[in-house]
């Protein structure tokens, strides 16, 4: 998609639904049992967050770095390069984001969706020191796929987080609270 087609998308579809994008970045290839993820602790709401109304999904729980697509960015991999970037300080080349799936997140509507998050996996073979965003993670860390700390995620992330690590591609339908720490229900095709 050209970059003026894709900022005409963002625009029209800023007024519903917002876009964003998240990483999974294993340190091993797919399939591999010593596979590791990162994810960070997202830091509490500060005094900053109520002054700008911000919503804060994940407050308190491990997530995957990532965030809201800018209309600067000239395309969803350059939006999740972006955030990875400044969320953990690592900077991939572009090719290496490959898509792994949508995620709808339905909070406020049943017909329109509040999030539509394009997902996609990289691998990190090289051992790089992670330098977590202050501002937005008290901690980033790296966790065996066989040891995730699934009692500290998102209830959604439990369901499509480890088959995503597993190399599948999915499309996945959230309805959940405002926080998206509580799932209502959940369709992963």
């Amino acid at each position: 998609m050209r970059s003026v087609e894709y900022k005409t998308l963002l625009s029209v579809m800023k007024i519903k639904t917002h876009i964003g994008n998240v990483a999974v970045i294993l340190n091993s290839p797919v399939g591999k049992p010593e596979n590791s993820l990162l994810l960070g602790l997202k830091r509490p709401k500060n005094k900053s967050d109520n002054k700008r109304k911000r919503r804060r999904i994940g407050i308190g729980r491990w997530v995957l770095p990532g965030g809201v697509t800018k209309c600067s960015d000239k395309s969803q991999k350059h939006a999740v390069q972006r955030e990875v970037c400044e969320e953990t300080g690592l900077l991939f080349p572009l090719q290496s984001f490959r898509k792994a799936g949508v995620l709808r997140g339905y909070i406020n509507s049943p017909d329109t969706p509040q999030w539509l998050v394009h997902i996609y996996l990289v691998i990190d073979l090289t051992g790089r020191t992670i330098t977590p965003n202050k501002k937005e993670y008290t901690a980033m860390k790296w966790f065996p796929l066989s040891k995730l700390p699934f009692d500290k995620m998102l209830q959604g992330d439990r369901e499509w987080l480890p088959r995503i690590a597993r190399g599948e591609k999915l499309s996945i339908k959230i309805r959940a609270n405002e926080n998206a720490d509580k799932a209502f229900s959940i369709d992963i095709r």
